[in-house]
């Protein structure tokens, strides 16, 4: 399973970096594989770790902020085990025939 997340402070000023950086924090001791983007973060894992993870973020989130906005994209697969993190990628540089921005 790979999922993006996305948790955010709402009404907790304009820089947002020390927040974010909390549940980052998480995600990295979580010994998931991921990858930090401007706008969340892809994790990718066990289904049960990734949920479990999802809500630590949440939380931590909350013990922060008042009121916490957060988002999960998934995609989950039965028929592949492999690394979609970076195939997902990939394949759609294969298609367009060049290496993307990254």
């Amino acid at each position: 399973m790979i999922a993006e997340i996305s948790v955010i402070p709402v009404g907790e000023g304009v820089d947002l970096a020390s927040y974010v950086a909390k549940v980052v924090k998480i995600i990295d001791e979580s010994g998931l594989d991921y990858k930090l983007n401007a706008m969340g973060t892809v994790v990718e894992g066990d289904s049960d770790r990734i949920f479990d993870l999802i809500k630590k973020c949440h939380n931590k989130m909350l013990e922060v902020a008042q009121r916490v906005y957060t988002t999960v994209k998934i995609d989950d697969r039965k028929d592949k085990k492999a690394k979609l993190i970076e195939q997902k990628v990939q394949a759609v540089e294969k298609e367009l025939g060049k290496c993307l921005k990254k």
